[in-house]
């Protein structure tokens, strides 16, 4: 198996301890949503119902994880997985990875390809149709969303994935961007089941907690 290592994208210091036991972990310090300026969000596009707060976070989260693909590309960094502070990775699984040389999800969401379509999307439909491993995302029919967790195995993919953002004149958040890369075939491949489990109290507390909800009602914190 290679020898992997999971960067974590931390923004809350007390989230911390889970992962300073484990040297497998590796935190990196977020950027603060509140130390966001009026002026760094003139370079994002936004909905239009998107308060001033979240802006900032989107803003902030966005740009933390644009932040570690630079340290893999600076620091010739090789087999990467990338989490946020709210969740954590099973370990005896990354194998699965062994045979993949791209971005691949490892954790996230499915769900329709509109944002209209949320509501009314039969993800359980989705899933029948996946085998255990790596499945090849259909971008016609579903996308892969949120960035809690994924694989960059080297810093050729890392630059690649950054060339190619912002996907217009403006950046969106990190997990828009990455699906405008799959409806250009750049990320294309996701890992099922999860690997990734979220702390479902901390999920919730974070600007996303509305998009977690119905997982926490599952109960198991499991994504997909």
């Amino acid at each position: 198996m290679k020898d992997y290592k999971v960067i974590v994208v931390n923004a809350y210091e007390s989230r911390q301890e889970k992962y300073k036991s484990d040297p497998r972990y590796e935190l990196h310090k977020a950027i603060w949503w509140e130390n966001v300026s009026e002026k760094d969000l003139e370079e994002y596009h936004f909905y239009h119902n998107c308060n001033y707060d979240r802006r900032k976070k989107i803003f902030a989260c966005s740009e933390s994880h644009k932040n570690v693909l630079k340290k893999i590309i600076n620091e010739d960094l090789r087999d990467i997985i990338i989490i946020e502070d709210d969740a954590i990775i099973d370990f005896d699984s990354l194998y699965l990875l062994d045979e993949i040389n791209e971005f691949c999800y490892v954790g996230g969401d499915i769900n329709s390809v509109l944002v209209k379509d949320f509501k009314k999307f039969d993800k359980k439909k989705i899933r029948d149709t996946l085998h255990a491993g790596i499945n090849i995302i259909n971008p016609k029919i579903y996308r892969v969303g949120w960035a809690c967790g994924y694989y960059i195995p080297n810093k050729e993919v890392a630059s690649l994935i950054l060339e190619k953002i912002p996907n217009g004149k403006k950046h969106r958040a990190i997990d828009v961007e990455y699906v405008k890369l799959q409806q250009k075939g750049i990320i294309s491949k996701f890992l099922y089941p999860s690997i990734v489990r979220l702390n479902m109290v901390e999920a919730l507390q974070g600007f996303n907690g509305n998009d977690y909800g119905s997982h926490y009602k599952e109960g198991d914190g499991n994504l997909y």
